[in-house]
Order: C-alpha cells, then sequence, then structure tokens
C-alpha cells in the first residue's frame, strides 16, 4: 500500500494546448503590426496553488478543473524553456478571477482552503530578450496591474496581504472661499461643480465639524456625472433659433414654453428620448420589447429571437490606467446585456468616442 505525499507548498501546473494555439496566433499577428516579427510563438496558462495537496489530488485537479482533455495538456512544474520567454501575472492585491474560481472549486473537490494564483507563459522565436520585453509591455501586459518575469515564476509562497495602518484624515473645508473650493475639487480629484462644493462645506458647517477623506470621495462618487446622469436627469432652458420652429413645445411632455420664447425642460433624458420612444409605441411600433425596464433595452429580430443593448457613458480614468478605464466600459455593457431578463448572451461590442472641442 502506498501513501500519497501531502505538502503545503505552491504547486505549479501549465495547461498547453494541444490542437492549435489561436492566442500564439493573435499574438503573431499583433507583434507584425507593431515591427517585430516572430518566426514562431507558444503560449500556456500557468496556475499557481498554495495548498495542502497530495500527488493524487494534484492529478484529479489537472483532469477535472484546469485541462480540458480534448485540447488541453497539464505540465506539473515548470516546463523547459525552447525561446525566449515571457509571464505575466497579476500583482499581489491584484483582484484574480479566475484564480477565486479555481479556490472554490479546490474547496468544493478536496475541502480544503488553497491560496490561487494565474498568470500566462509565452515563448517567442525569432526575437532577441528586448524586443521580447516590447511585447510584453506594448501588448501582453499592463504594468498597473500585472507583473512581467523573464524566466518561470514559481516562489516558495505566494504573497501574503499585511497590515496597513490607514489614518482617518480630515480635510479642511468649512473655511474655504469659493477659489479655494474649486481648487481642492480639482486637486482631490472630486470634480465637483462650485455650487456642490459649496454645499458640502455648508452642511459640514452644519455638522460643525470637518469631512473625512472617505467622505468626500463617496460624495464625489455618489454625485458624479457616471453614477447619476446629472446632465441626462438635468433641467435645461433651451432656445430655438428657428422663426417658425415645427415642433409644438407646450404639449411635449415634461416641456414648458417660457414668455420669452425660450423653453424648460424638465429631466432631459425622461422627457425626449423617452417621452418620444413610448409616444413611438403608442402609435403602433411593436418591435420594442422592453425599454426603460431592465438592464439593458430589448427589441425584435424576428419570430423567435430579440435583440438586446445596452449603452454606457464612461469617462476613462485614462490619466491613471487608460486600458482598466476601457474595460470597465466594456464590462458593464456586457455585465447588462447578461443581466437582462432571464440572460441574454453577449455577441458584439460597439464604440463610440467622444472628445471635448479644441
Amino acid at each position: 500500500m502506498t501513501t500519497a505525499t501531502i505538502s503545503r507548498a505552491v504547486h505549479r501546473v501549465e495547461i498547453h494546448p494541444t490542437a492549435g494555439d489561436p492566442v500564439a496566433l493573435r499574438i503573431m499577428h499583433d507583434a507584425d503590426a507593431i515591427g517585430v516579427t516572430l518566426s514562431a510563438a507558444r503560449t500556456a496558462r500557468v496556475y499557481l496553488i498554495e495548498a495542502d495537496l497530495d500527488d493524487r489530488q494534484l492529478e484529479s485537479a489537472c483532469v477535472k478543473l484546469l485541462a480540458d482533455p480534448v485540447n488541453e495538456r497539464a505540465v506539473l512544474g515548470a516546463s523547459p524553456a525552447s525561446a525566449t520567454l515571457i509571464e505575466i501575472h497579476p500583482l499581489p492585491g491584484v483582484m484574480d478571477p479566475v484564480a477565486a474560481s479555481v479556490r472554490n472549486a479546490l474547496r468544493d473537490l478536496f475541502d480544503i482552503d488553497a491560496e490561487v494564483t494565474t498568470g500566462v507563459r509565452y515563448e517567442f522565436e525569432g526575437v532577441t530578450p528586448g524586443q521580447a520585453d516590447t511585447l510584453a509591455r506594448r501588448l501582453l501586459a499592463n504594468p498597473v496591474v500585472q507583473a512581467i518575469h523573464t524566466e518561470p515564476f514559481h516562489p516558495d509562497e505566494l504573497p501574503k496581504g499585511h497590515e496597513h495602518d490607514s489614518p482617518i484624515t480630515h480635510v479642511q473645508i468649512r473655511d474655504l472661499d469659493d477659489p479655494a473650493l474649486e481648487k481642492l475639487s480639482r486637486a482631490a480629484h472630486l470634480f465637483l461643480s462650485l455650487e456642490e462644493m459649496r454645499a458640502i462645506r455648508d452642511e459640514y458647517r452644519t455638522l460643525e465639524r470637518e469631512p473625512t477623506a472617505i467622505e468626500l470621495e463617496t460624495l464625489a462618487q455618489t454625485w458624479s456625472e457616471h453614477c447619476v446622469h446629472k446632465t441626462l436627469k438635468s433641467t435645461i432652458t433651451y432656445r430655438s433659433d428657428l422663426e417658425n420652429d415645427p415642433i409644438d413645445w407646450i404639449n411635449r411632455p415634461g416641456h414648458t414654453l417660457n414668455p420669452d420664447g425660450s423653453v424648460t425642460i424638465h429631466n432631459l433624458l425622461k422627457s425626449t428620448v423617452a417621452a418620444a420612444t413610448h409616444e413611438l409605441i403608442e402609435e403602433g411600433i411593436d418591435w420594442t420589447l422592453s425599454v426603460f425596464v431592465d438592464n439593458a433595452g430589448i427589441i425584435a429580430f424576428d419570430d423567435d429571437h430579440a435583440v438586446c443593448v445596452k449603452v454606457e457613458t464612461h469617462n476613462h480614468p485614462s490619466a491613471i490606467e487608460p486600458y482598466g478605464g476601457a474595460a470597465t466600459g466594456i464590462g458593464g455593457c456586457i455585465r447588462d446585456i447578461i443581466g437582462t431578463g432571464m440572460a441574454a448572451k453577449p455577441i458584439a461590442s460597439t464604440d463610440v468616442f467622444c472628445v471635448a472641442h479644441p
């Protein structure tokens, strides 16, 4: 009778494709676009699992969880590199959703608590280490959240969190005048209007204390254009330049015709786009199945299929993290498509890029 070896260690598992490598083909195409020609490329997913696993459990995890036996093979440890190697792993503390799923699955399979992190291994033929580094930084990694390694990453233990002292800080706002309020809004990246900053200052004067930094951040987030669509929900005044305006403003929902000829529109989105949509439905349009109700709008495609459409205003945090900001906007739309009805299937993304007037 043999006894399985159990060890609390960092187990490295590589998952290599066996029936073509579409990720490698894409990278070769993208590399060529930036002037780097690869003669060959190979990729593999990497899992680092720190847990009390015996050999049989580790092999079982590879077969049942990590690799698809139809078109993938698992390698325990680091396989020898036959070309220039690059590995991309998340930095400590960065969210790793795949690792979280593996961690939960290992708990279900073996009733163990494991620490897991993931990565991707790349091998490039026909390039120098310097060219491989260029590919890593321009195509493969986001240095804000990912680390670049030039050899297989297999630490003795995975990075652990540590205690961090976060003292409460208060922001002096009650005695600020208008220019100082505007300066604080910009310097603290609150991006609130002067009127909003005055409201915050006056409220804390009433409370007879200064706000904490996190309170200011919370107010700025809650009052942000992205979160509450202040412009779309706002009341605006509009004046037409046409001598004979064809629009009957008096009978438009949410519109008020003023004595000076200007028009006040109450709740811009509700009184224009939404109102016009509902009017068309009342007039007989029957292909709008669900509008302004669920996480996305739904229109009929044919008798059996519908199309869900979601657009999202998203101001990319381009000064710090442009790629992640764009991904957040895209991810929000995909999330809402999946969350429509009993769950729709995302099939395509659209993009509209707007810039300010020069």
